[in-house]
């Protein structure tokens, strides 16, 4: 068993943190910058003092120094050493571990297999590309075989394409180790497509727990603003092309979505940073277009919410409080809308 039990978490940035995570689970905690999400995986690492307990596979871990946690941390900086090749970056991570070097050898060649980085083991840091970097800061963080792996926004340097991959790469990794996991997050996307549970964090507190479909679409009470409730469209018609899309109608408009798995669904949902809406025709191809009439407009915090009746149904679409004043948007004007076809998800 490597589950990590937090009762009453207190340190400049804590205010009284409480959460239970299960062995093997993938848990991620979402919430917005300063929320304390890297203080918590701090505290936990045993990298800052704190009032509270905090206890991993039944063992108290107040007190003791980092080295002797078994916990891997994968930092948001990645701290690879520079002037390191590969695979001595991931052999400094063994040097308190007591191990022959044979062995060490037969570990590192095990990462260097599972996180695909055969034929880069020589090389340092400044010959990789950012995702090769991550893949290394991976396995450095789990070479050791930690009981339980901390991750600081792993992917938040990264490009949308190769941030994808090495989350996919990522649940393949945790679906053969079983390694508890511990994510922290901005990004809801990189939330919905990890996590086994969900935690959302303001202002050092835990607002709430629960699955993906609960906190995201439910809007139970208690919510964070930070959740911002997505768009959810039933669907009218649905066939799968065998292409990886499906072909699904709303509102009388011919959506084209990406095929996730191939499980059911009857709805797709899309949050409303991903509509884009503007009182011109958009150019390019007539894919997943829609054409309504603005009938609610508000701004808050520097972000236009802008409600869009498209028939009988209603979008909600975000954008920045300047752009909506460069595109000079007003209640009742009428707008071309977008609907980002990767941002399309059934449900």
């Amino acid at each position: 068993m490597s589950d990590i039990t937090l009762h009453d978490i207190r340190c400049h940035g804590l205010n009284g943190l409480s959460l239970h995570v299960g062995d093997q689970e993938f848990f991620v905690l979402v919430g917005p910058s300063g929320a304390g999400k890297t203080t918590l995986l701090n505290v936990v690492a045993g990298l800052m003092p704190h009032e509270g307990h905090i206890m991993v596979d039944g063992v108290l871990m107040d007190g003791l120094p980092p080295h002797m946690r078994q916990i891997g941390y994968h930092f948001q900086d990645l701290l690879l050493f520079p002037h390191m090749s590969v695979k001595h970056n991931l052999r400094t991570a063994l040097s308190k571990r007591r191990m022959s070097g044979t062995e060490k050898d037969h570990r590192i060649s095990d990462m260097v297999d599972l996180f695909r980085l055969r034929g880069l083991e020589d090389k340092r840091p400044d010959q990789l590309s950012g995702g090769e970097k991550q893949r290394v800061a991976l396995a450095r963080a789990i070479v050791s075989a930690p009981k339980v792996l901390l991750l600081d926004e792993p992917f938040s340097s990264l490009d949308f394409r190769t941030a994808r991959y090495l989350r996919l790469e990522l649940k393949r990794i945790h679906a053969r180790l079983k390694t508890t996991m511990l994510f922290v997050t901005h990004d809801l996307e990189e939330a919905r497509e990890l996590a086994d549970r969900m935690g959302v964090m303001m202002d050092g507190r835990l607002e709430q727990v629960g699955g993906i479909e609960e906190l995201m679409f439910q809007g139970k009470p208690g919510h964070s603003d930070f959740l911002e409730k997505p768009n959810i469209f039933s669907c009218t018609y649905l066939k799968r092309l065998g292409n990886g899309l499906v072909h699904v109608q709303w509102a009388n408009q011919d959506l084209f979505i990406p095929e996730d798995g191939g499980k059911p669904f009857s709805r797709v949902f899309i949050h409303p940073r991903d509509v884009y809406i503007s009182p011109y025709p958009p150019p390019g191809p007539p894919v997943n277009r829609f054409y309504g009439r603005i009938t609610d407009m508000r701004h808050a915090a520097g972000v236009a919410h802008v409600d869009v009746a498209v028939m009988d149904h209603h979008v909600h679409a975000e954008m920045t409080s300047e752009q909506a004043q460069s595109l000079s948007l007003s209640e009742g004007d009428s707008v071309y809308g977008i609907l980002k076809l990767r941002a399309l998800h059934g449900c």
